[in-house]
């Protein structure tokens, strides 16, 4: 089943600015699917039309055209992973986890024992648990975003969206984002993340879309689309893919 579908999209932004031209994929279902490319690439733009940030008649969720869900049945259905966010108020990590239970929640409604519950294993899940009573003031920037990504599991979405999720990460919380999101794969969740990092990519997807100029260069299965020649042409330098025993090593 088609997760979601992007039909001949194109988007530019108020300025002029051209972002996106003629991009045509289908996001199969329980797929971990990289958009790859550089910086300016068009990535975070095609993530936030696929979150509904920006309308568009072109993209369409489980084969609903996605400008026809509503705020709640669309929280339902997608979550989004930002690469940052900003504190306005000090709020306890399970405070803020318990967000993610939004489009379940009647109108001036109090989350239910239910819901604390869901929002504490998704703590629990990505190793927060014991700080559930700690303000989110106080994170570093890799509990920020283990905190962000469990926000989006309490939502219990069926597509999950990331923008750079390990761009700002140490080597150890990278492996740990990695772990998760492969657990939350192996669940049924399909994942779409942005990344300009080509190892990345290859370590946690299963399909790659390459963008380049806001054009879709290629996309298909990590095997078919990550070689030599189509990441030297995506970065414009040269890049060589190899195998190590069992690894594939890109540089």
């Amino acid at each position: 089943m088609t997760a979601l579908k992007i039909d001949n999209l194109s988007f530019t932004y108020p300025s002029g600015t051209r972002a996106l031209s003629n991009v045509s994929l289908e996001v199969g279902q329980f797929t971990t699917l990289a958009l790859l490319g550089s910086n300016g690439a068009g990535k975070s733009t095609l993530l936030d039309l696929l979150f509904g940030w920006k309308p568009s008649s072109n993209i369409f969720l489980f084969g609903k055209p996605l400008k026809e869900y509503g705020r709640k049945e669309l929280g339902r259905n997608i979550a989004l992973v930002p690469q940052s966010e900003h504190y306005n108020f000090s709020f306890t990590l399970l405070e803020y986890t318990l967000f993610g239970r939004a489009p379940y929640l009647k109108e001036m409604a109090s989350p239910s024992d239910g819901d604390v519950r869901i929002a504490y294993e998704a703590l629990e899940m990505v190793g927060m648990a014991s700080f559930a009573k700690r303000s989110v003031t106080t994170l570093s920037g890799g509990e920020s975003q283990l905190v962000l990504i469990a926000r989006a599991i309490a939502q219990g979405s069926k597509v999950l969206l990331l923008d750079e999720p390990t761009s700002a990460l140490d080597p150890a919380n990278r492996r740990k984002v990695i772990e998760i999101l492969n657990l939350l794969h192996d669940q049924g969740k399909t994942i779409i993340f942005t990344t300009h990092d080509a190892q990345f990519a290859y370590e946690l997807a299963t399909h790659v879309a390459m963008l380049k100029g806001g054009k879709l260069l290629s996309f298909g299965t990590k095997e078919r689309v990550v070689t030599s020649s189509l990441l030297t042409t995506l970065y414009d330098t040269e890049m060589t893919v190899c195998t190590v025993g069992e690894k594939t090593l890109i540089y």
